[in-house]
């Protein structure tokens, strides 16, 4: 029986990645690996006559712009991008980067992309929905979709478990004392929002019965931008609401907008009212106080969805993969632990 790559990496106890990239000349790996695999392949019988090192080739990350509510407002998806550049190089690949824009006509869109004759793309799908994939079920390339939760045996995709960190975080409220809480909803709809929608309902669930329809009831929705969203609070004051003692906000530039219109209205973050982000943006740490968040790996998220793509082009994994990555809380200073509180 021929030996293979991964007979190789499994004797030299590395990643079956890393075994084909000293074998076809490209980087990411050191020096002395690269020479302990190619010696160890020959001294296996691995087939090395004939084999030139590959040429570096090109992978597209393409993102896909429905509307742009939700790209140009966020720091976000620069940290997605970097991470995406970043694993590319590391592998060999140039990266070409585009934009797909909903509005325009497709085909001359998808004429682009072919004209590249890249190895694989990287779709960077916050915006899509799930119709809109089957635009891209022509392309003969392999693709991995990035930010979203699309449903597609298709496609392999690497997001975030925006389910489980929405849930995450009023937990997080809950064990803090707070059992009014309410909702700070972004009034774009993607998907990513829906599932941190379902998930503080899931939250909601663990409260006593009337807390719980009381807090499932508080959402208000607001804009995506600081400046919208702070307008929007503004007029949900104006009513003169019931708070909640504690607000969950779908990322960090709507909390940071509301946070705004809150303490123009004299109360105080969080002695009044509590605060929790989404994304550990970098504006978590410019507004004061530093705004509690939920923490997403970006870069790592980019990177992830690279080595899916990699191992897609080498057919080390043929199944279609789904790869959620778990936000973690990064407690600052937006939410009072009102346990401290008591006599």
């Amino acid at each position: 029986m021929a030996v293979t790559a991964k007979d190789v990496a499994q004797r030299l106890g590395v990643s079956p990645a890393a075994v084909s990239l000293a074998l076809r000349g490209r980087p990411g790996v050191s020096e002395g690996t690269r020479e302990r695999i190619l010696e160890t392949a020959r001294q296996m019988g691995y087939p090395m006559e004939g084999r030139t090192p590959d040429k570096s080739g090109m992978l597209q990350m393409v993102i896909y712009k429905r509307h742009g509510k939700v790209f140009s407002d966020t720091p976000f998806f620069e940290q997605l991008t970097e991470g995406v550049a970043e694993q590319a190089g590391a592998l060999g690949y140039h990266l070409s980067v585009s934009y797909f824009y909903g509005s325009q006509n497709p085909q001359e869109q998808l004429r682009s992309i072919r004209s590249l004759n890249s190895e694989g793309i990287i779709l960077l799908a916050t915006e899509m929905r799930s119709v809109d994939m089957q635009l891209f079920f022509g392309l003969s390339v392999p693709i991995v979709v990035l930010d979203n939760f699309i449903t597609s045996e298709s496609y392999d995709l690497v997001g975030i478990d925006n389910r489980y960190g929405a849930w995450n975080a009023v937990r997080y409220l809950i064990s803090c004392g707070h059992t009014r809480l309410g909702y700070l909803h972004s009034s774009v709809d993607i998907r990513n929002f829906s599932r941190r929608y379902d998930g503080y309902l899931m939250g909601c669930r663990s409260l006593p019965d009337a807390a719980a329809k009381d807090s499932s009831r508080r959402v208000v929705r607001v804009g995506t931008t600081p400046e919208a969203a702070a307008s929007d609070m503004r007029a949900y004051l104006a009513t003169d609401p019931v708070l909640p003692t504690a607000f969950f906000a779908d990322n960090d530039s709507i909390a940071a907008g509301c946070c705004r219109a809150i303490q123009e209205s004299g109360l105080r973050i969080p002695q009044d009212v509590s605060v929790i982000g989404f994304d550990d943006s970098s504006l978590c740490q410019m507004i004061d106080p530093p705004l509690t968040t939920m923490g997403v790996h970006k870069e790592r998220m980019g990177a992830l969805a690279v080595n899916r793509l990699y191992e897609r082009l080498r057919q080390d994994m043929p199944e279609t993969v789904r790869i959620l990555v778990q936000p973690s809380i990064i407690v600052r200073e937006s939410v009072l632990d009102l346990n401290s509180m008591a006599p």
